[in-house]
Order: C-alpha cells, then structure tokens, then sequence
C-alpha cells in the first residue's frame, strides 16, 4: 500500500501549474509538495505563487528525491522525454503530457521504460473523461445506438489566424522538431478518444497542409514549418471505419464534435473549443426519418459529474479541471491498488503509432497497416 498522502512535484510553471495543480490539489489522498522549473529563481518564484513548499530547478534531483511519489511532467515533448525517463528510473510514478513524444524511438523508450519500472504511468488525454463523454460511451455499450456503424471526430479552430490568439506562449507549435502539427497535437487527443471507445486501429490514410503560412504570435510574426490540418481514415482492428479531421486555423471552425451513428441512432459530443467538463454537451437521435437534422440534448447525468474524493466542480470552467481530476484519481487509486489508471503508456505508444503512420501514409499517398 502506497502512503498517504502521495506526494506530487510538477515540473513546468505554465501549464503544469496553471491547469494541473488545481485538479491535484482538488483531490483527497494528494499532495502537492514541489515544483520545479530551468532555474533557481523561477522556481522560487513559482514555489511562493503557487503555496508550494519546494522548488527545484533540475529535474532529475527532484525526481530521485525519496519524498516524492509522482512526478508530473509539463514542457514540450523534446524537453520531457527526458524528464520522464529520469522519473521512471528513480521508481516514479508518471504524468505525461500530449503528445506523448517528439517521435516514435522516445514513444517506445518510455513505453518500454514504463513496463520495466512496474509504476503506473498515464498521459495528458483525459478527453475520455469528460463527463458527457463518459455518458455516451456508456449510452453506445448499452445499445442506444444500437450497432455501431462508424464514427467522426473533428477539432477544427482558429487557434493561431489572429492577434488575438488565446494560446500565448505556444510558439513551439511551430516546429517540427519539437514533435508539433494539427495531426499530432489536436489529432492524439482525438485518437486518444477513438481509441478508449473502439479500441486499437489497424490501417490508416491520410492527407495534411499548410495553409496559414504566418502566426501573429507572442508580439511577433512567426512563420510554422509543420501542417496546420490533417485528415485522416481509419480503420480499426475490430473493422470499424472512423474518421479524424484536425485543423488549427480554421476561421468560424465550430470547435469540437465527436459523432457515432448506427443501426438505431446517433450521439454526438460538441464543445466550443477543447472538451471541458463544463461546456460539453450531449445530443442524440433515433429518427431515422429521411432528411432529419435535429438532434436533440441529452443531460448529463449527475452520477457522472462527481469524482470519487474529489472536491472539483463539474461547472467550474477552469481548464480541464474535473476531467484531469478524474485522470489524476485514477492514478491515485491504481497506486493503491485500487483499479486501473489509463490513459497509459500502453495506449499512448499506440497512439503515437498511428500519428508516425499517418505522417507516412499522406507522404506516400497510400494506406498503411499497423
């Protein structure tokens, strides 16, 4: 049995503490001990902003420190590969964030690091555990929609077309190095989803761009080197078609839509921008009528809006808040001992799988199996 609580260091003072610490904090059998980022003084500054009582500025100390339990991993993927590795060989566990890896030799490295340590180690897609997703996977195994026919998933938004983009500091999007593009960062969310609901995928094709050729980003004009869109078919393993559309700079791109249609109806999950516990709503049909558009709201049942020794909101429009809480306990509890944590390594290597197989599959203009 682990001890209690557990003791997480985050690693990264924007989006680790701006997005994560709050679902850490919101948890019982938590707490948050350390912080660490590239040097003393930022460090220390994050540590006394955040009401942290340790700063660190080089990760492996903080990760072979005996009274830390987990280590969160924020920063680009490039950056992290490293991080992770050091947490996973000083016995860790893991939070890792999306995407998984800068490219499939890192994917597999930690992956096989992960199986090594016997820790339990899990990734930054916790689209899955958006409420109104919960629901309809539940809705979809206990047959409301009947057969499952085939399924869209789009994000389609126009996060870097103007002045006023809403995510500053992500100029690292831009370059290919960092392991970047609409089809691996807005695309392994997605497969991410596809894959927790209809398990691995076999085969894909694809096709990406680059349309926006400039980014008026952090004060300056930047000029990306990696496509901007993708899209991509699936098919996976259990036959099932599905299809993923990603695009970043989508003017009046409607958000996120997550469908799955069959022999009785249809579900739809729709968010404005990325998935939130809050903003998230379920729409569904069983008329087959032909022509019919409507879709009418599903609620979202209370039993799905609450996380066991959880004190996070499920209406609280903080970035991800309830859906990363429901990740994090999971974690929590596997290291107790009292379930499974996923998304885990296992799924993210998969995933990064289909993202190099895709990247290949529109350069050769063909098919590629898995």
């Amino acid at each position: 049995m682990a001890r209690s609580p557990l003791r997480v260091g985050i690693i990264s003072a924007a989006w680790g503490a701006k997005a994560h610490l709050p679902a850490w904090r919101s948890l019982e059998g938590i707490e948050v001990t350390a912080i660490c980022t590239s040097r003393a003084e930022t460090a220390t500054k994050a540590a006394d902003e955040f009401k942290i009582s340790r700063a660190f500025h080089d990760f492996r100390t903080m990760a072979a420190d005996p009274d830390i339990d987990i280590v969160d991993c924020g920063t680009r993927p490039p950056l992290r590969y490293a991080m992770v590795m050091a947490a996973l060989g000083a016995g860790k566990h893991v939070y890792n964030g999306i995407p998984f890896a800068k490219d499939l030799a890192d994917a597999r490295s930690m992956a096989e690091a992960s199986r090594a340590t016997g820790t339990v180690a899990i990734v930054d897609a916790f689209m899955q555990a958006v409420p109104a997703m919960v629901q309809m996977k539940a809705m979809v195994e206990a047959d409301w929609i009947g057969e499952v026919f085939g399924a869209d998933i789009a994000f389609e938004v126009p996060l870097f077309s103007a002045a006023q983009t809403n995510v500053p500091g992500y100029v690292w999007f831009a370059d290919p190095a960092n392991g970047a593009s609409a089809g691996r960062n807005l695309g392994s969310h997605m497969l991410h989803l596809l894959v927790h609901f209809f398990g691995p995928v076999a085969s894909v094709a694809a096709d990406q761009s680059l349309a926006l050729k400039m980014w008026p980003l952090d004060g300056k004009m930047i000029q990306p080197q990696v496509p901007d869109r993708a899209s991509l078919l699936l098919r996976h393993g259990s036959g099932l078609p599905t299809r993923v559309e990603a695009n970043w700079s989508k003017i009046g791109g409607e958000g996120f839509r997550f469908s799955i249609w069959g022999s009785k109806g249809r579900l739809e999950a729709r968010a404005p921008v990325f998935p939130m516990a809050h903003d998230t709503r379920l729409f569904g049909t069983r008329n087959a009528m032909l022509g019919t558009a409507r879709m009418d709201e599903i609620s979202v049942e209370p039993e799905y809006l609450t996380v066991p020794g959880c004190r996070a909101v499920a209406d609280r429009p903080e970035t991800g808040l309830l859906a990363l809480a429901s990740i994090f306990a999971a974690m929590r509890d596997a290291i107790n001992d009292k379930g499974v944590a996923a998304p885990d390594f296992a799924q993210a290597l998969h995933v990064h799988e289909v993202v190099e197989a895709a990247a290949r599959a529109a350069d050769e203009r063909r098919w590629i199996d898995l």
